[in-house]
């Protein structure tokens, strides 16, 4: 059978339960204090008073004078009996056998008593005892008292327990309501923006106001991804449909002409497009798969050697606008993917050279920076505004001077994303007329 009551109610019912224990328990052990205590208090009372009656006892020629202040020790009577348990002195008498020297608790009808015994040898005569007795019922109904109002106050601290520990409860479990809340209007609408009632919850200094904090903040991370998701989805399918309508232009212009050069040159025209399409698409299955981690990370990459190749490739092109490409590189290793970095550097090295000035320089450097690779691609082209800087990296995102020219938009979008994966990072700096400066990090280890 499940467990119908909620944590609330049972971490209330367990608190005030471990309370009720507690009061219990410690009444019990006062108890036995109390009566250690008082155990303690007769015995010192008795020995102190044997050692006063003792001493006060005079014995000569066989005769025992008895000073009269013997029955003047408060609360203790004194008694002197013979060796066979006859009432020689004293006013009361307490049945027990005599114990040399120890103080003892014993019942006597209706009544408590704590006696001890000593022997007194008289010369010539019989050896005689001293018994000193004084009542425990005190110490018993002081005790009994404290029990019977425990027992009786029991009830109304069961019902303090079980309120208190409903508003501890109430107050320590609000994150989880306000958590619980924030989960319910999500599902219901469908809408990671419902997460108001989280907020001002990660503030306290409790393991429930940090969960309540991080599960904001994770849905603040959720939403922004599904927003990316929404737009990468909507810029491919605008990127897209651009080829898409033109290839269809082109083919139903192919159609309409019986002249064979004409529809070869549309034909043409479609191929084309179809391989900025089949770019696209491949750049933007690479995105996939660094964003779902499915690129291996297991080779050991020499960046100097990836570097001189990439250079060696992208001169002819770069002298097509004549422009050089210089280099400073240091011997740097790092644990990685080769063919994701090497993409990275050629799409920072194509664009250098695509919005570099004309005859201008392209600088590619690598430097070991407190244990890190950083990779710097330099241009002298136009640069970027503040406002460009904050969105290069974005997918899809193109500058006013870029839709001028080739390019689909993801470049950049995958030079950050494998500097991520790889555990690094990628960075901009430029400014209008000063040209741009990209890099990547990665950790050499």
């Amino acid at each position: 059978m499940k467990n119908k009551l909620s944590i609330k109610a049972r971490i209330t019912l367990w608190y005030a339960a471990l309370i009720v224990l507690i009061c219990i328990a410690s009444m019990f052990f006062l108890f036995g204090i109390s009566m250690h205590a008082q155990m303690i208090y007769c015995r010192d009372t008795l020995e102190s008073a044997m050692f006063v009656i003792l001493d006060e006892m005079e014995i000569e020629h066989g005769i025992i004078e008895i000073d009269a202040d013997i029955d003047e020790v408060p609360n203790v009577y004194a008694a002197l009996f013979d060796p066979q348990g006859n009432l020689i002195y004293g006013r009361m008498r307490v049945e027990a056998p005599f114990e040399q020297g120890v103080t003892r608790k014993i019942q006597n009808s209706e009544h408590s008593w704590m006696i001890l015994d000593e022997r007194v040898d008289v010369p010539g005569h019989e050896t005689i005892w001293v018994r000193l007795h004084m009542s425990a019922d005190l110490s018993m109904g002081v005790a009994q008292t404290m029990i019977r109002m425990g027992l009786w106050m029991l009830p109304l601290l069961s019902v303090i327990a079980l309120g208190g520990g409903y508003l501890l409860t109430r107050r320590a479990l609000l994150p989880v309501k306000k958590m619980t809340q924030a989960a319910a209007a999500i599902a219901d609408g469908n809408d990671l923006s419902q997460r108001s009632t989280l907020t001002g919850y990660d503030a306290g200094g409790d393991e429930l106001h940090a969960l309540a904090g991080t599960l904001e903040d994770m849905l603040f991370r959720l939403e922004a991804s599904f927003d990316r998701e929404r737009r990468f989805t909507s810029d491919a399918a605008h990127e897209l449909r651009t080829p898409l309508s033109a290839m269809r232009t082109q083919g139903e212009y192919a159609l309409s002409r019986d002249d064979m050069q004409e529809k070869d040159e549309a034909i043409v025209r479609m191929l084309e497009k179809n391989e900025e399409m089949r770019i696209m698409v491949d750049q933007l299955l690479v995105m996939a798969r660094l964003d779902a981690g499915q690129t291996p990370m297991d080779e050991q990459v020499d960046l100097i050697s990836l570097i001189e190749s990439i250079v060696q490739d992208m001169e002819p092109v770069a002298q097509e606008k004549n422009m050089r490409i210089e280099t400073a590189l240091e011997d740097i290793h790092v644990h990685g993917n080769r063919a994701m970095l090497m993409r990275a550097v050629i799409n920072l090295a194509d664009n250098a050279i695509r919005y570099g000035r004309e005859g201008g320089l392209v600088r590619i450097s690598l430097s070991d920076e407190n244990g890190e690779a950083v990779i710097r691609v330099t241009d002298d082209g136009e640069g970027l505004t503040e406002d460009a800087l904050s969105h290069v990296f974005e997918r899809f995102w193109r500058g006013d001077s870029a839709r001028s020219t080739q390019g689909t938009g993801i470049g950049l979008a995958i030079v950050r994303a494998t500097a991520r994966a790889h555990g690094g990072s990628a960075q901009a700096q430029s400014a209008p007329g000063e040209g741009s400066e990209f890099s990547i990090r990665i950790p050499k280890k």
